[in-house]
């Protein structure tokens, strides 16, 4: 008789609201399996895992086993959801851990901190990210988009949790001083043609506040005043060197 129960129960023919079978399993092209429990959960989890587990249909899930799938179920949506961060532009790893800690952190059963560090570990490995791809490929946008200095653009990266090592050596590697006098040259063009006329002590500061070092500024403002020189006398001869710019 205990044999025939015995037998019933792996079977899934006597009702244990205790125990958990896993009644169906669908594999996708993408690797994953979807599997629907007897409990009406549905998770989603990488094959190999389920593999790794020995495919235990129709025989009760421990609770290990339950709290693995489920883990696994939670690491597969933090995975697409990394993926569809990274098709939409280059991220930081930073900026991805910020953004799966608001998504997931709370909404999970469980710690998901060490299945985010994991899926990020996979990106990296993967080179589906990069901070170094990243750092050049936002240093990029804004020299060709802002006309900021080195230092707003070290603090940006730096925010974006970006190394002063490494923003310092691709930023060496993609500009040179000429470009950044330019870039200030483009900053005061742009407040010379608000037509208010402003201090060289405020233009200083709006230079500075741009991120623009010492050195940069002062060369500026000379080029500037000496604009402004020409302008009053008729002579605009230097302007096309000067307040002409483009963007690099």
């Amino acid at each position: 008789m205990g044999g025939i129960a015995w037998r019933q129960e792996r079977l899934g023919l006597v009702e244990n609201k205790n125990l958990v079978f896993v009644e169906a399993a669908h594999f996708s092209y993408d690797g994953t399996v979807t599997l629907k429990l007897s409990d009406k959960r549905e998770l989603k989890l990488a094959a190999e895992i389920w593999a790794g587990l020995g495919q235990p249909k129709d025989i009760a899930l421990t609770d290990e086993q339950q709290e693995l799938l489920e883990k696994e179920d939670c690491y597969t949506k933090i995975r697409n959801k990394t993926l569809s961060f990274l098709a939409t532009r280059e991220h930081s790893a930073f900026e991805l851990r910020r953004k799966l800690q608001q998504r997931f952190y709370k909404s999970s059963a469980f710690d998901a901190s060490a299945l985010v560090e994991r899926c990020l570990l996979e990106m990296q490995e993967h080179d589906f990210q990069s901070d170094e791809r990243f750092t050049i490929r936002f240093v990029e946008s804004k020299l060709a988009n802002n006309p900021n200095g080195p230092y707003k653009i070290l603090q940006d990266l730096q925010n974006r949790g970006i190394s002063r090592e490494m923003s310092e050596k691709i930023l060496h590697k993609l500009t040179n001083q000429e470009l950044w006098l330019k870039k200030a040259l483009k900053c005061l063009e742009r407040l010379h043609k608000k037509g208010k006329e402003q201090t060289p002590a405020v233009l200083n500061q709006k230079l500075y506040q741009r991120g623009f070092s010492w050195e940069t500024i002062e060369v500026a403002l000379a080029e500037y005043q000496n604009f402004i020189k020409n302008m009053e006398s008729g002579d605009f001869k230097t302007q096309p060197e000067t307040f002409t710019t483009e963007n690099p």
